[in-house]
């Protein structure tokens, strides 16, 4: 509605502190594939990242969130032990780009150990926070593809995102071979 109103695409996405769902995050998977088979700058890369999530969601925690999992994927893909990524993301200084603010929301994210957590403090939100966290939670609490994504969609509520950003992860460390068959069929 507003691009039809004559805004330009970027500014299009909700800019509210109640407006950080996760729908950029959900989308993020191509944009890494693309920031990894392409030389970009720190600056490039998270000018890239918040173009897109702006798009539909431009407050900064949601970028912010877009930007943690596009580090983490990119360490996957460089094969990357998941439990060693999660560390990596924590070494990361995102305050030259980020407020504190938004950093500290993520901070069972980037300082703590998130797979210590138990389930009843896992949130399935439609907040981004909470989907990154359940996401990251599901997969380091898991062995196996099957394991994570039915771990996430039985956590509830918004288990279709939440699946499909784990299954992004899972599919990424297992790879498809691992994909039960019958998921497949």
């Amino acid at each position: 509605t507003r691009f039809k109103q004559g805004n330009s695409a970027l500014d299009c996405g909700s800019g509210d502190i109640y407006d950080n769902g996760n729908g950029s995050l959900m989308r993020m998977l191509p944009i890494v594939f693309y920031l990894y088979n392409n030389e970009f700058s720190e600056l490039e890369e998270i000018e890239i990242i918040n173009n897109i999530s702006s798009l539909t969601h431009k407050h900064e925690i949601s970028c912010l969130g877009c930007k943690i999992y596009c580090d983490y994927v990119k360490q996957l893909l460089n094969g990357i032990d998941k439990k060693i990524a999660i560390k990596n993301i924590q070494n990361k200084d995102y305050s030259s780009y980020y407020s504190y603010k938004s950093i500290n929301e993520y901070r069972r994210i980037l300082i703590g150990d998130i797979s210590k957590l138990t389930i009843d403090e896992i949130k399935s939100s439609g907040y981004v926070v909470d989907t990154l966290e359940a996401s990251l939670w599901c997969t380091l609490n898991s062995n196996s593809y099957e394991g994570a994504v039915s771990k996430a969609v039985n956590l509830g509520n918004d288990t279709d995102t939440i699946g499909a950003i784990t299954g992004s992860l899972n599919g990424i460390i297992y790879g498809k071979d691992n994909i039960p068959m019958n998921w497949l069929n």
